[in-house]
């Protein structure tokens, strides 16, 4: 049997209601909302309405702020420096990708660097919105420290995922946004929640650092990194980027208030990126020009096996525009939680159509 549909709208609002049971303040909770049912109307279900629980629980634990105050660490024109103040994460990337795109087109290019930042969902939805405005974006971030380096076992580094997006004239933007270990460590945990019996290979190693397929047996402390040294290597970029370049916490190196540390670290750090096409000779065209790529890849012949040839962002694109009309899936197991949690904090539970 199918799962059951909800509405983005609905969903928006139910999360909404449970982030100000917690002392969220509304147009911060509809904001961090809005960027967890934009991951699930996309199918990256592991950064969407799944991640409540979690926020929850740092929450209650007193790990995440619920009134999230940031401040600037220092200000030299294309370049800042932002303290999260271990606030909600969507409302400072949502600030820091502002502020990218707004000193871009003062200064040509544009990085806002981010300490004590906590987790910021899908960083797709971050270049997205300084695309959509017409600048380059990229984005990466760093965080606890449980992934081991290629080759280890000792966990120093996290998923650190990155993400970039280019704007076009006609037609949408093209994102793309991934984790550089083989998944997201929130696929593993999500497909143990179903009870899935296997997930893919190449996802995850066991407690002993033997590949595995088998989900009970799979470690979240043991994730492989995509391509091998390839991923790793663009893993250690963005704990530099994001971390080192931040004065953040990265590796062993624990720079932040919060008493978490380690693989149950809270405190991030992330980069925010933004170029203004425009300052280029022939940067008018640009998103023209882009179009045009984007429309030879189309174009081309596809291999056996494929239906059509993409550019990134194009599956999740598709997906969105249908779960626009007609729902959002929510599995049994995530319904039930998402059902809990409103119990405990005395909000209606979420009512749709079984």
């Amino acid at each position: 049997m199918a799962d059951p549909l909800v509405t983005a709208e609905e969903l928006q609002a139910y999360c909404t209601q449970l982030l100000v049971a917690l002392g969220v303040p509304e147009p911060d909770a509809d904001l961090v909302a809005g960027t967890l049912v934009e991951a699930d109307l996309r199918g990256v279900h592991s950064h969407g309405a799944n991640l409540m629980s979690l926020y929850v629980n740092r929450i209650r634990a007193g790990h995440i702020k619920p009134v999230t105050e940031v401040t600037v660490v220092a200000d030299n024109g294309s370049t800042v420096l932002l303290d999260g103040g271990l606030g909600l994460g969507q409302i400072v990337g949502i600030r820091a990708t502002d502020l990218s795109v707004e000193r871009a087109r003062e200064y040509g290019l544009a990085a806002v660097s981010v300490r004590e930042l906590t987790h910021l969902g899908a960083l797709g939805y971050y270049t997205h919105r300084a695309a959509v405005q017409g600048v380059i974006s990229l984005v990466v971030q760093n965080g606890p420290a449980f992934v081991p380096p290629y080759g280890g076992v000792t966990g120093l580094f996290s998923t650190n995922p990155f993400s970039y997006a280019f704007p076009a004239s006609e037609e949408e933007p093209v994102v793309f946004d991934i984790a550089t270990t083989a998944v997201a460590g929130n696929k593993i945990l999500l497909a143990k929640k179903r009870g899935d019996p296997e997930i893919p290979a190449g996802w995850a190693c066991d407690t002993q650092g033997r590949p595995t397929t088998d989900t009970a047996a799979a470690s979240i402390d043991h994730l492989q990194w995509f391509g091998g040294h390839k991923g790793y290597g663009i893993a250690f970029f963005v704990e530099v980027m994001a971390g080192v370049l931040a004065n953040s916490s990265f590796g062993r190196t624990e720079h932040t208030e919060s008493p978490v540390h380690g693989k149950d670290r809270v405190a991030k750090g992330a980069l925010f990126l933004a170029i203004d096409p425009a300052r280029f000779p022939g940067g008018d065209e640009f998103g023209q020009r882009m179009d045009t790529l984007m429309r030879d890849v189309w174009s081309s012949e596809p291999a056996e096996g494929f239906e059509k040839v993409s550019v990134p962002g194009d599956i999740e694109r598709t997906l969105r525009e249908r779960r626009v009309r007609e729902g959002i899936p929510l599995s049994p197991a995530s319904l039930a939680e998402l059902g809990r949690i409103a119990g405990e904090l005395g909000v209606e539970p979420l009512k749709i159509d079984q």
